[in-house]
Parts: structure tokens; C-alpha cells; sequence
């Protein structure tokens, strides 16, 4: 076990399996046969049935009546405490530099927690007159943030209705959104956009863009930029320019990752 630490051994079948629970994962459940599944990983029938076996018999997985693989209970308790977990993954905080090296200015990193768009990452943006921060673990006013109305155009609809009863239209500026038609709107624009904007919503002089963070057809949080106005004004579109360059590279990340996992570390056996 020490010498596979020093070395950066890694199991491929271990690895193998964790591809395999992210491709179930990307896959409606109608196309998850093992013929599919084979081709896309690159590997053969008998393989995949392996890793699957090894799976429903760890609870990740199971296998109905109908021969369809699902995600098991143990799944359901990673998932939860997954949702649970305050510090985000450092895959999801790096782009966050890159967003302040590309426009000097404060970057957060939201998403998901207990029912609420918490705050999970925040860095301060480089520029002398910098605005006022939202520190990490801050849930409030979902309606009058760029980061709450992206979780929220692009929650699942129970979801989002759900939120929306539990937590009503606070106005927190005059230039808050409360009324619930409009907001229904606004949410349906930032859908049609693909990002989300606030000018002066949440604090007065203070203007914030935010974009959705996707990892295999799911939500993972947003990237947010905030700025005074008056830069926000004539650098909105260098702002959404970066951020979603940090996603892109979020994206690069995780598929360099993937191929890292196959060809670029020495493998233990276990196919």
C-alpha cells in the first residue's frame, strides 16, 4: 500500500467501475443496456457484466425485473451526503482563479444545499474598489442574486416550487423582483439566455452575472461574477466571456481526468 501511494498506482478496475456508475448516470434508463455501455467505456460485454455484478452486489446499483440497472441505496446515501457537504470539490473551486485573472474581480461559487442555493466558494476579485462579499455558507434572497435565479430557471420544476413556497419574493432594493409573474419571466429569459444577471437587485452600486455549472446533464452549481455597476456596464460581456471560459475548463479538466484514469497513471490489476 506505501509503495502504490509513493507511485500513483491506480486500480483500473476501480477506476473502470466509477466510469461506468458516471456513464449510468448520463444515460436515460431505457438505453442502459450492456451492449451500450460496453461500447461507449471501450471495453467488452463480459467486462461490463463483471463491474456490474460487483455493483448491485455493493448497493450501488440494482437490477429490476426487467433486467434494467438502477442506482441503489447505497448510492441514495452518497447522494445525500453529498448534498450535505459544505466544501465543494477543489475540481469546482479552481476555475474560480481563472475567472479573477481574467476579470479582476470577486468570484463565487454556488449551488444546491439542503433545499437552499447556498454560497459554497468565494474569492476576492483583484481591483482596488472591490464590492461587498457574500461569504461562504450564505443561503438568503435566492430571488434578488444571479446565482439563485440561475438554481432556480434551471432546478427541476418540483424543486423550484418548492423553494419558491417555502421562500417568498423578499424585496432586499427597490429594484428587487417580487412580483411572482414577472420573476416566472425572468427565470424563462435566463433559461433562453443561458446565464443570469442582477444590477442592483441585491445591493445598491452592485451588479453580479452568473452561468449554470453541468456535469453529465446535471446541475452542479453556477459561477458568478460581481462588480460595481459601473464596470459591470461596459465589461458584461468580458465577464460572461470568462465565466464561461471557466466552465469550458472545468469541462477540460474532467475529461483530461478521465483519460489520466486509463493511460496516464501506472495501473494495479483487477480488469
Amino acid at each position: 500500500m506505501a509503495d502504490e501511494t509513493r507511485t500513483g498506482t491506480r486500480i483500473q478496475s476501480v477506476s473502470r467501475a466509477a466510469q461506468l456508475l458516471m456513464l449510468i448516470a448520463s444515460l436515460p434508463e431505457s438505453e442502459r443496456s450492456v451492449n451500450r455501455m460496453a461500447a461507449e467505456l471501450g471495453t467488452s460485454v463480459p467486462t461490463v457484466y463483471h463491474l456490474l455484478n460487483t455493483l448491485v452486489d455493493a448497493k450501488l446499483l440494482t437490477r429490476d425485473e426487467r433486467k434494467q440497472y438502477r442506482f441503489g441505496l447505497a448510492m441514495e446515501v452518497l447522494s445525500v451526503a453529498y448534498a450535505q457537504q459544505t466544501v465543494p470539490p477543489p475540481e469546482l473551486v479552481a476555475p474560480l482563479r481563472r475567472i479573477i485573472e481574467d476579470t479582476g474581480e470577486s468570484a463565487y461559487l454556488t449551488a444546491w444545499r439542503t433545499g437552499n442555493p447556498v454560497v459554497l466558494a468565494h474569492l476576492s476579485g483583484t481591483h482596488a474598489v472591490q464590492v461587498t462579499n457574500l461569504r461562504p455558507g450564505y443561503r438568503g434572497v435566492a430571488n434578488a442574486r444571479a446565482s439563485g435565479k440561475v438554481l432556480l430557471a434551471f432546478a427541476e420544476p418540483d424543486d423550484r416550487e418548492r423553494y419558491l413556497a417555502m421562500h417568498p419574493l423578499t424585496a432586499v432594493t427597490d429594484r428587487t423582483i417580487t412580483d411572482p409573474d414577472v420573476f416566472a419571466k425572468e427565470l424563462a429569459q435566463v433559461v433562453r439566455n443561458g446565464y443570469a444577471t442582477e444590477v442592483e437587485e441585491f445591493s445598491a452600486g452592485v451588479a453580479c452575472i452568473a452561468v449554470p455549472v453541468w456535469r453529465n446533464g446535471m446541475l452542479m452549481g453556477c459561477y458568478t461574477v460581481s462588480a460595481p455597476v459601473e464596470r459591470y456596464r461596459k465589461q458584461r460581456s468580458d465577464y460572461l466571456a470568462a465565466l464561461r471560459d471557466a466552465v469550458a475548463m472545468l469541462d477540460a479538466s474532467a475529461d483530461g481526468s478521465a483519460a489520466d484514469a486509463d493511460a496516464g497513471a501506472p495501473v494495479s490489476g483487477g480488469g
